[in-house]
Order: C-alpha cells, then sequence, then structure tokens
C-alpha cells in the first residue's frame, strides 16, 4: 500500500481517535499525515447520539479537519426508514436528526402526549435516558406491528475507566420485550457499508482500501463486508494477547492509529 495515492481509509472514532472525550496521543496528527499523503478519510462510527455536526466539532476539537468526512450508524439506520413514516426514536438527538432528514417523523418515547396514531418504525439507539418507560412503549409499537432498527449491536464502548454498557445492550432489552429480532444498520452490517461505499464512491472488494479499527467483530468485519483491509489497533478494547487470536484475522496489528500509519506509510 505504500506510496498509492488516494487509498480509502475508513476510521473508527472510540479507541482510535479518541477513549471518551479524551484524544488518543498523535491520532491527529496521523490523520494530518494521511490527508498529507493524498489519502481519503471517512470516520464512520455506531456511536449514533451525536448529531452529525457534533460529531464534526468533536473531531475538530482535537485538531482534525473533519467537515462532511463523518458516517454514524444514526444515518445508516435512517437510510431504512421511508419518507413519511412515523418512527419512535428510542435514541438520542443523532438518530433524531438523520430520521427528521430522511423526511420521516420522530416522535419521543418519553412525550406523554404520543398520538395513538400507528408507528411504522422503532429505532434504538446509545442514550443515557434510557428507562422502563421508554422500554415499554417501544415494545408496545412493536407488538402492534412496528419493525425494529437498531443502529448498532455493540454490547460496550470504551472508556478512560472501562467498558460501559453499549447500544447492543438496550436493543437486546428492547428486542427481548417486543418478540422480535431487530435489523441491525451500523458496523459490520451492510447499511451502512453501502453508504460508507457511496460516500468514498469505491466498489465492494477495492483493492488498497483499509479499515482501521480497535474490535476485530464491528470493524474487521466491516473489513469483511467491504472487502477491504483490517488494520487492527490496541489503543481500544482488544488487548495485544487477544489480537494473536482475533477473527477475522487482521492484516495489520499496530498499537494505536499513529503507529499504523507509519507501518503502512513509511514502511523502512
Amino acid at each position: 500500500m505504500a506510496g498509492l495515492i488516494g487509498i480509502a481509509w475508513i476510521l473508527d472514532l472510540d479507541g482510535v481517535v479518541w477513549l471518551a472525550d479524551r484524544p488518543i496521543a498523535g491520532s491527529a496528527e496521523a490523520i494530518e499525515h494521511l490527508d498529507s499523503a493524498g489519502q481519503r478519510i471517512l470516520f464512520v462510527t455506531n456511536f449514533s447520539a451525536l448529531t452529525k455536526r457534533q460529531a464534526e466539532m468533536k473531531l475538530e476539537a482535537c485538531g482534525i479537519e473533519a467537515k462532511d468526512r463523518v458516517l454514524t450508524s444514526a444515518m445508516a439506520a435512517a437510510s431504512l426508514v421511508e419518507v413519511g413514516e412515523r418512527v419512535l426514536v428510542c435514541a438520542g438527538d443523532g438518530v433524531v436528526e438523520a430520521v427528521e432528514q430522511r423526511g420521516a417523523l420522530p416522535l419521543n418515547p418519553s412525550d406523554e402526549t404520543l398520538s395513538k396514531e400507528p408507528i411504522d418504525v422503532v429505532i434504538v439507539g446509545f442514550h443515557r435516558e434510557f428507562d422502563f418507560h421508554r422500554l415499554a412503549v417501544s415494545a408496545q409499537a412493536i407488538h402492534d406491528g412496528a419493525r425494529l432498527i437498531s443502529t448498532n449491536n455493540d454490547p460496550t464502548y470504551p472508556t478512560p475507566q472501562g467498558l460501559l454498557p453499549g447500544n447492543g445492550s438496550l436493543t437486546a432489552a428492547v428486542a427481548a420485550a417486543g418478540k422480535t429480532e431487530a435489523m441491525v444498520a451500523g458496523k459490520p452490517h451492510r447499511p451502512i457499508a453501502d453508504l460508507a461505499l457511496r460516500w468514498l464512491d469505491v466498489e465492494r472488494g477495492s483493492s488498497g482500501n483499509i479499515v482501521v479499527g480497535d474490535l476485530p467483530t464491528t470493524d474487521g468485519l466491516l473489513a469483511a463486508e467491504l472487502g477491504f483491509d483490517f488494520g487492527l489497533v490496541l489503543s481500544g478494547v482488544t488487548s495485544p494477547e487477544e489480537a494473536t487470536r482475533c477473527q477475522p484475522v487482521p492484516n495489520f496489528v499496530a498499537d494505536d492509529l499513529r503507529s499504523l500509519v507509519g507501518l503502512i506509510l513509511d514502511p523502512e
């Protein structure tokens, strides 16, 4: 891959660029190196709570150019909604925004004045306001015929203090209460993969392109879905020992994004 211009890099955020709100050392410099080398970058995250602009601003606060380079699982979930549908958003502002931009109507499960009109879709995304009432309203909508979409099924997400429950945990509760299975939109599934290919204007299996992430079961499987290489970084949830036996097997393993970019662009 060294010396090639215009290679597509799909970069995860949590565990690659930052841990929660703490930037990972060297990540901004690595991305600046990629930009200087003429590489194409798309930040692809399963974290759906932030709006597009909020995600961009968080990257910009780390010194990273991000405008129109962010794809979230909220956008992928909204791509599965039809224009004009009534969507119960058991999720954060990122999903509300994406549903509105899709031309559908977002509804709040905590709204006590919610009308009794049929709900077409329930979308579950990560949010800290999840509670029994939101669970019950979402489950009832599913029992009444709504289909269930999950932004992602990551059971946890990394923070400097350790792992916290992720949207997979919330989705599991809604799916169990609704006696159904969720259609998952985010990594490593096809909806977000299709959006990424469209944004990058590349074909599945295009030579030399790479997905970089800290979790083989999402980022590695996304790479397999796209037919891209997989670069595993050890700055998130995967330990060096786990990296020796993970599936899918990564094409590259490095301590962090800075090390990985150096390994690929500046091999000795």
